[in-house]
């Protein structure tokens, strides 16, 4: 069994492999693409086992998933049909989550590797194992299969998740910004290319003064604009928020969630900033 880093580097073997297969460059290219960081995933199904094998897929969520180069990633899932009347976060079909992705393939298993991500930060507060086999597919699409909780039966279940990418699209610049050691919320915003997302958790005092944990989540893509009449207008393009997004705005920049400050192109490894009390620094940076 083979293990390697998010971006390709060798960590270690268990059994006996041919040592000519140990570099990147020597890998087969359906492990280069799973390897490839950074990352932009989206999410076009789930299907649950049933007693006869598994549910027609469907998709009730937008999920979209920005990996960086050393495997920190958000990952975060709007409802399409949101309620207005109940938060976001109330929502049993909203999750959002950040942390650190690892893979691993197993000898003699192509088009298949063992994925495990880490919940730094997780909108739903629970501490949960997430893990599951990915299979690739001919057309370079991921089939995920594992364990975890159905929303609508509150069980724990198989499931398949049917992933690919938007298509055509920039992976540079990649900017990962996150809360200083010591803060008591913890964020992470990533830029992959045109797209960025930023989760927050923040504590608000309940009954009892119990602490209950709440998320702040943001997702931008950066769009083109038509209707310019010269060339360069009609290159133009501005980041658009998802209105789903659960934060406020002012003077167009983010009042909870710097995912602005992190898009600008001027952002330097070490940039520090500090929003709403809370101070967040620049920890990678791929120009």
């Amino acid at each position: 069994m083979e293990f390697y880093g998010m971006t390709g580097e060798k960590l270690g073997v268990i059994g006996q492999i041919d040592s000519s297969k140990s570099k990147f460059d020597d890998l087969p290219q359906w492990k280069k693409d799973l390897l490839q960081k950074p990352s932009v995933s989206v999410r076009k199904g789930i299907a649950w086992q049933n007693a006869q094998g598994f549910d027609s897929p469907y998709e009730d969520t937008s999920t979209l998933v920005l990996t960086s180069k050393a495997g920190t990633f958000v990952d975060i899932r709007f409802p399409l049909n949101l309620a207005k009347s109940r938060p976001l976060t109330d929502d049993p079909a909203f999750w959002a989550f950040s942390g650190v992705a690892s893979l691993r393939f197993y000898e003699g298993m192509p088009y298949t590797a063992h994925a495990a991500w880490t919940h730094d930060i997780d909108s739903r507060n629970e501490a949960i194992i997430d893990e599951g086999d990915l299979f690739v597919l001919g057309n370079g699409d991921c089939v995920e299969t594992g364990l975890m909780k159905n929303p609508g039966t509150q069980r724990m279940e198989m499931y398949k998740e049917y992933w690919t990418s938007p298509g055509v699209v920039e992976m540079r610049p990649c900017v990962v910004a996150r809360t200083s050691e010591g803060e008591s919320r913890q964020g992470v915003v990533i830029r992959v290319g045109d797209y960025c997302q930023g989760i927050m958790t923040r504590h608000r005092e309940g009954k009892g003064e119990e602490k209950q944990a709440k998320a702040l989540v943001e997702r931008w893509e950066r769009t083109r604009i038509d209707g310019g009449k010269s060339e360069e207008e009609e290159e133009r393009r501005e980041w658009q928020k998802d209105g789903r997004s659960n934060t406020s705005d002012e003077d167009g920049d983010s009042v909870k969630v710097p995912c602005m400050w992190a898009c600008r192109e001027d952002r330097r490894m070490g940039d520090e900033i500090v929003v709403d009390g809370v101070q967040w620094k620049v920890v990678e940076l791929v120009l």
